[in-house]
């Protein structure tokens, strides 16, 4: 796992109560597969997840 030393803005498709959602957000860490994502909610309530390599894209 390699973690980042200053947060990668990004757009992420994440999975929450209401469905799925693109939000705005930060890698924290990743592996080759994965990224740690943290994230605000719709309410502006911060989330962490981790999620599919492919469902991030660089902003």
């Amino acid at each position: 796992m390699t973690t980042a030393h200053s947060p990668i803005p990004l757009r992420v498709w994440v999975h929450t109560r209401q469905g799925h959602r693109a939000v705005d957000g930060v890698a924290v860490a990743w592996t080759s597969r994965a990224v740690r994502v943290r994230y605000l909610d719709e309410h502006g309530r911060q989330g962490f997840a981790w999620v599919w390599a492919n469902a991030v894209v660089r902003r």
